[in-house]
């Protein structure tokens, strides 16, 4: 029998609580993966890899995500044009960004102005998205008992490409309240990942959640069966929620 593999080092959660809360300061715009390294004494090579087993994206992705997240308060707290912002956030073409922002947020930085306006004229609704003929995976739902009852909650599950709330998800539910579901498989999207959003928010609380209660299913799903979601509080190094899910479900 062959030798386990060592399971990658960590990141010391002191110094990760350091990098995020630089990363998390008014540096973000300028600050580069040398500078997270420099900050807790390691070299970049070093620190990438260690960062990357700690938190499932790397230091640059991390940081990309982050100033997305930034720019999206932006957008939505004031009426700043989008190449100011996106100059504020720390992207030199405005090109980029927007490119940038449509991949990881599902929509453009003018379409998520709009949306926000949409749901403030609107109130929320079930949304069910999938293909029928897909195999079956029921999902158990476990809630902090802090939101228990319920039923004044949102709850979005989706499908992802990867175990990261970046880009819109490929099917998904939509539900008011908390029940055990039944989602169909979504090929090549194998992660599951939820969200839970208060029914009443305002659209700010709704794409922005200032604490996000989440959701990741930690082994990727391919296929039939059941499972359980452990929903908990995102920390500071959880990656940011970037898809704009009370948009739709595609």
């Amino acid at each position: 029998m062959s030798p386990s593999r060592p399971s990658p080092a960590l990141l010391d959660p002191r110094l990760l609580r350091a990098v995020t809360d630089l990363i998390h300061s008014s540096a973000l715009p300028t600050l580069t993966v040398t500078d997270l390294a420099d900050h807790v004494g390691y070299s970049p090579h070093h620190f990438s890899r260690i960062f990357h087993a700690t938190v499932g994206l790397s230091p640059g992705q991390f940081l990309a995500g982050a100033r997305i997240d930034a720019a999206k308060r932006l957008l939505l707290g004031g009426t700043d044009a989008v190449i100011d912002i996106a100059t504020a956030v720390g992207f030199d073409s405005p090109s980029s960004f927007t490119r940038r922002f449509r991949t990881t947020v599902g929509t453009t930085p003018g379409a998520l102005r709009t949306l926000a306006d949409d749901l403030a004229e609107t109130t929320l609704t079930p949304v069910a998205v999938g293909d029928p003929r897909q195999p079956p995976v029921h999902v158990t739902l476990d809630l902090p008992a802090a939101l228990r009852p319920a039923a004044e909650v949102a709850v979005w599950i989706g499908w992802f490409p990867r175990p990261v709330p970046f880009g819109l998800p490929g099917s998904g539910r939509m539900i008011l309240g908390v029940s055990d579901l039944v989602l169909p498989l979504h090929p090549g999207h194998p992660w599951l990942l939820g969200l839970v959003v208060p029914r009443h928010a305002s659209p700010e609380e709704l794409l922005t959640p200032e604490a996000p209660v989440f959701a990741l299913h930690p082994l990727p799903v391919t296929g039939p069966g059941a499972l359980t979601l452990h929903f908990r509080l995102a920390a500071t190094h959880t990656p940011p929620m970037l898809s704009a899910l009370p948009a739709r479900v595609p």
